[in-house]
């Protein structure tokens, strides 16, 4: 009796843990089925929206951005078929009009100018490419321009960097030369670009060295910029026409020589006081000695171009009457600086020559 009473529970049993197993098989068979359902449909989120602009998606055509919720979304560009690629964002220039007064039949020296405005320009003549290599853009005008140079050598050698320059040797006589001058205005500081500065050079370098003269021994100088040239290179006196953007100068020869012939920076003006490597000491008391005609020195200075620093001369000029000097005062002036300004020099130095 008992054994059957067992038994009897045991089957209980094992049909209740039966009946568990199949109602959790049964809800697994259900959450699966509503996963795979829910997988399976199609999202309506913008990835899958449009399978071929999916597959279009690049790094240029997908922009990312992140909303509130955090999660990234792109955003597609559609293309149209029809429309054209994106071209390079340049502007071509366009030949002035004076030339057509300047005539034909010339050889043109190209500047700084673009392949696709170089070939304008062979209506009217020849053009010459000038190569160049351009000045480093780590080159900063303060190396030119130092604001203190150790001219006594006790620190370091003091060092002045070239402004690369073309082998003018290989390029023929030039009739006219064009170039095109950076302009970073309004940019601060616009006017202290060494790039610009090397232009600037090139071009009269290459006036005074392969520009064909006419009857008043000046040539033709072409430039193309939205910033007025270097007045200390190229003067008013010498601007002959300006068309929109363009600027005509024949300058003089003769003083433009003068003018490439001058040191490049303060840098180059300033000399160590003895030669590199040479470090003996001067006894000064035997150099006087020795000297039997008092030497004459003076300070001096240059003034051109325009009469800004005038006031900065007379000012520079009473400092050093104030220190007692017994030097002469020497001021080196052009054509530029007027007579009522050559006037007001002498009378605030008190002694001029």
């Amino acid at each position: 009796m008992g054994e059957g009473l067992g038994l009897q529970k045991m089957m209980k049993a094992t049909a209740s843990k039966a009946l568990v197993i199949r109602i959790n098989l049964l809800f697994l068979a259900f959450f699966l089925i509503i996963y795979v359902g829910l997988f399976l449909q199609p999202s309506s989120t913008v990835y899958f929206e449009n399978a071929a602009s999916l597959v279009r998606c690049s790094l240029r055509e997908c922009h990312h951005k992140v909303e509130k919720s955090m999660k990234m979304e792109a955003i597609f560009e559609d293309i149209q078929a029809n429309e054209p690629k994106p071209k390079r964002n340049l502007t071509k220039i366009g030949v002035p009009n004076f030339m057509i007064e300047v005539g034909r039949g010339m050889k043109i020296g190209m500047l700084n100018m673009d392949e696709y405005d170089i070939s304008e320009w062979k209506i009217y003549g020849e053009t010459i490419s000038v190569d160049f290599e351009r000045v480093s853009k780590y080159f900063k005008w303060p190396d030119l321009f130092p604001e203190w140079i150790d001219e006594e050598e006790e620190n370091d050698t003091p060092t002045c960097p070239e402004i690369p320059m073309p082998d003018y040797k290989i390029y023929d006589n030039m009739d006219i030369i064009v170039a095109k001058l950076p302009c970073k205005f309004p940019e601060e500081g616009w006017q202290r670009e060494v790039f610009r500065l090397q232009v600037h050079l090139i071009v009269a370098n290459l006036a005074v060295k392969k520009g064909k003269r006419d009857w008043d021994w000046r040539t033709k100088v072409v430039f193309w910029s939205k910033c007025r040239p270097m007045l200390e290179l190229f003067r008013c006196d010498d601007l002959v026409r300006k068309e929109g953007d363009w600027w005509y100068y024949m300058p003089e020869i003769a003083r433009l020589e003068q003018k490439v012939s001058l040191p490049v920076g303060s840098c180059k003006l300033s000399l160590p006081l003895w030669g590199q490597g040479n470090d003996e000491v001067y006894d000064l008391s035997k150099i006087k000695s020795a000297t039997k005609t008092v030497k004459r020195e003076a300070y001096a200075t240059v003034l051109h171009s325009k009469e800004t620093y005038v006031c900065g001369a007379i000012t520079l000029a009473q400092s050093l009457l104030k220190t007692g000097t017994k030097r002469d005062l020497v001021l080196l002036i052009d054509k530029s600086i007027s007579i009522p300004k050559r006037e007001a020099l002498a009378a605030g130095v008190g002694r001029f020559e």
